[in-house]
């Protein structure tokens, strides 16, 4: 029931009830009597003051109309006086009105009529059973949602005017949105595609990890798709009441068919769509009955044309089978965590209203976030303009972005807690065994940034951060990591001559990784290429349930053995690098109790002459077996390329050219859209939008840095919405390049020397007028920066003009929001 509808039904109740009132009040035949007490009504009986008298037997009431006025509670005008007699004192005051000379008197004998009798009998059974037919009429389906309504479906259906959500707004997936923007250009330009006998995909599925922006493009597509769109959460199908849930479903699909053709999103269908037979209530189990329902309605016997089902879920292993297979689900899409293009994107889309400093470089920020989900890039960003707020700045630096990195991944600093001495100098031995180790060894990331400030639960950390996305890793570059696990154990074990708590969480992600070695990568020769642990139990009844694994107690044996001497290996290799270069350790630990935070220039000047070992032999008699041929592997054609000093092909794209089409498609499509827009807006000034370059001409637009298409056929890539088109593109401000500015809120603080002619840019705020976040002068490297991640985009240190750091300083070790690869020493566990 619409609130519109509530409220009328409210408006009618009162206006019946007022009417009521008033008819009664209308037709009182007391109206105009002063209410006295029986005394009074008796005292001009006596006195013989009336003219007119009527008994009213059954209300046993007296009105008289006086003589003589009377006064009565200060009023010297009454007239007309009514009072209450006993019922046994009837009689007497007959009695007194016959002696009291009146000129006029009767009797009024109430009696109830035969209707109203009747009518006060059987309305109590009249509501009664009415109540009780709407109620059943509406559980069998009589009625839209059953009773209180509490099975019609709670979707909230969103029209082209509501989202303000579009494609342009989502980056880093590419292939996702190049999916759904083929069923919005279905809906739109159907005759295309009917001509060749397709189908519009009846189901969509988006799967992928928490904060990957599944939810992101379902808004997307209700922005873009100009039909009716309902979404819904998976939740809502799911109640206490047996029944509601498949009613929701009916209700909801229902609608959908009466509004064809539309878009119905379900967001978490995880909730709904789990497999049947894993609940605990059997087969009339209340989540497996609104499954059954969901399953038919999205192919069942009756047909839904017109009506497209868009799901969400992270967890695609759980869902039932029967929903998965094409007729429901046709398209499957996965949205993973993005690559560093799509990351750069990201930041480029959510840094849009944000004022930037020129020492950001917003590419080696994204170098810096491996493993980041869109949500966790948004927050970022989001963490530096508070952190910028703080501290009352204008622009938001390197610094802050820097500070808000390790906050998202690691929590605020702890600034207050108090570390003893012997403490600071155990952290410092441990997070530079950290850094020592990996710098040691070969086939690992050299250490980025380490420090022993104290940030959520660790006491400091080192984090190496990758040169690339890494989809898959060697034997070699695990062991790798196991090494720098150790590190921090053994410089303990090295210099204190015994072990600390602190290296607890170290030895669990040590654990991790071996075992997943062993059980999950087959790396092991004495077990084989064999998957170990794989689990038969219920899934639903707790993690792994009771099920049982499916190896023997011995080969469990097996397996703990190859675990710990893997550790033990990584343990004796990390103790011989540190030891060996024992001065160095001890160089680290010094500048760390110094600086408290030593990043990739001062590691480099410290460690550079440092010559890694490898590590063969990780396993006795790895090669035996299977013995490797030492024949050169052939060359990728992009590797053949770089050796004739030419450049890299092109990389084929069977979609390119419809790609292409629909892309020029949609944007004649967007600027029809926008000339309309400024045709009816005012020809005053434009508006000016915080961190956007003022337009050129009259009206409002987004910036766009695809509007060129001059310039999009010269970035060369594929990429369809959403951020940069290029990774690099030219005509940044900062380096002085020619062409369209890389974004509003970069340029924002003007041109570089060398900046050609192009947009006008807002000049440069004088000098110290620009205030952001700053980290401590202890925190910045000593060195200049020599690599391409440097955080700034000069890649050296630009100072902001302003200071302020009410919690600035480490980071997180825990990877759990990012790839990146780091050690922490926590002495709370």
């Amino acid at each position: 029931m619409t609130k519109k509808k509530v409220l009328r039904i409210a408006a009618v109740i009162a206006a019946v009830l007022v009417a009521i009132y008033a008819f009664s009040v209308l037709t009182d035949s007391t109206r105009g009597y002063s209410d006295v007490d029986t005394s009074v009504a008796v005292r001009q009986l006596d006195d013989k003051n009336v003219s007119e008298v009527q008994i009213n037997d059954r209300e046993q009431q007296l009105q008289i109309t006086l003589k003589n006025k009377i006064s009565v509670d200060g009023d010297d005008d009454v007239e007309k006086i009514i009072t209450q007699y006993p019922a046994r004192a009837a009689d007497t005051i007959f009695d007194k009105v016959q002696a009291s000379g009146a000129d006029k008197y009767q009797t009024k004998v109430t009696e109830d009529s035969l209707l109203g009798s009747l009518l006060v009998m059987l309305l109590p059974v009249l509501l009664i059973g009415g109540l009780l037919l709407f109620f059943l009429t509406r559980m069998q389906g009589g009625g839209a949602g059953g009773p209180f309504g509490i099975g019609k479906s709670r979707a909230k259906e969103l029209n082209v005017d509501n989202p303000d959500t579009t494609f342009d707004d989502v980056a880093g997936a590419d292939e996702a949105v190049e999916e759904l923007d083929e069923i919005r250009d279905f809906l739109q330009n159907p005759g295309r595609y009917e001509q060749l006998g397709a189908k519009v995909p009846r189901g969509v599925l988006l799967y992928g990890p928490p904060g990957t922006g599944k939810t992101l493009l379902a808004r997307a597509v209700a922005g873009e798709a100009g039909v009716p769109f309902y979404s819904i959460s998976g939740s809502d199908f799911v109640e206490m009441f047996v029944g509601v849930g498949a009613s929701r479903v009916r209700d909801l699909f229902k609608t959908a068919k009466e509004n064809s053709p539309c878009i119905i999103f379900v967001d978490e269908i995880d909730a709904v769509g789990r497999q049947r037979g894993a609940g605990m209530g059997g087969g009339h189990d209340e989540r497996e009955q609104t499954l059954n329902q969901l399953l038919v309605e999205m192919d069942g016997f009756d047909d839904r044309e017109g009506v497209i089902l868009m799901a969400a879920t992270n967890r695609p292993d759980i869902l039932d089978p029967a929903l998965l297979r094409p007729g429901r689900f046709d398209r499957q899409i996965p949205v993973g965590n993005p690559d560093l293009a799509g990351r750069e994107q990201i930041l480029r889309v959510h840094a849009r209203n944000k004022p930037l400093a020129p020492d950001v470089d917003l590419k080696s920020l994204a170098k810096r976030t491996v493993g980041m989900s869109g949500a966790d890039l948004e927050n970022v960003l989001n963490e530096a303009a508070l952190l910028t707020a703080r501290v009352n700045g204008n622009v938001i630096t390197a610094d802050a972005l820097e500070e808000a990195t390790d906050r998202v991944i690691g929590g605020p600093r702890r600034t207050s807690k108090i570390i003893s001495e012997q403490e600071k100098k155990v952290t410092a031995y441990h997070e530079s065994g950290h850094t020592l180790a990996a710098w040691g060894i070969r086939d690992i990331e050299r250490v980025y940034k380490v420090t022993i400030l104290a940030r959520g639960k660790t006491g400091g950390h080192a984090m190496a951060v990758p040169e690339d996305d890494k989809g898959m890793y060697t034997r070699s570059e695990l062991f790798a990591r196991l090494v720098f696990a150790m590190g921090g154990r053994s410089a303990e074990e090295l210099v204190f001559g015994s072990p600390t708590t602190g290296a607890s969480a170290d030895i669990e992600q040590a654990t991790k990784i071996a075992r997943a070695m062993v059980t999950e990568y087959g790396m092991s020769p004495q077990l084989g290429a064999v998957k170990y642990g794989e689990e038969q139990g219920d899934p639903f009844a707790g993690r792994g349930g009771q099920g049982t694994l499916d190896y023997s107690p011995a080969v469990a044996a097996t397996i703990d053995d190859q675990v710990r001497t893997l550790i033990e290996k990584a343990h004796v290799v990390a103790y011989r690098i540190l030891r060996g270069h024992r001065d160095h350790l001890d160089t680290l630990a010094s500048r760390l109790l110094e600086k408290e935070t030593l990043r990739r220039p001062d590691l480099e000047a410290i460690l550079g002459e440092l010559d890694p070992v490898a590590v063969e032999d990780i396993f006795d008699g790895q090669d035996r077996d299977f013995p490797r041929d030492y024949r050169e592997p052939v060359k990728t054609p992009t590797e053949l390329a770089r050796e004739r000093g030419e450049e890299p092909p092109e990389r084929p794209d069977f979609y390119s050219e419809a790609r292409k089409a629909r892309m020029e498609r949609r944007k004649a499509e967007q600027e029809a859209r926008r000339a309309g827009a400024d045709q009816g807006q005012d020809s005053g000034e434009a508006r000016r939008l915080p961190g956007f370059p003022p337009q050129e001409g009259t009206g409002t637009r987004r910036w766009d840095a695809r509007s060129d298409p001059q310039e999009h056929r010269r970035a060369g890539h594929d990429h369809l919405w959403g951020g940069q088109d290029r990774v690099d593109p030219p005509g940044d401000p900062l380096d002085g390049r020619s062409g369209p500015p890389r974004h509003p809120g970069e340029v924002n603080y003007g041109p570089g020397d060398g900046a050609a002619d192009g947009p006008v840019s807002p000049p440069l705020p004088p000098a110290g007028e620009m205030r952001g976040f700053r980290l401590p002068d202890n925190e910045q490297p000593d060195n200049p920066w020599t690599t391409d991640d440097a955080p700034t985009g000069r890649h050296s240190r630009t100072d902001s003009g302003g200071s302020g750091n009410p919690d600035a300083g480490n980071s997180s070790s825990n990877s759990g929001n990012s790839n990146s690869n780091s050690e922490d020493r926590d002495g709370q566990r």
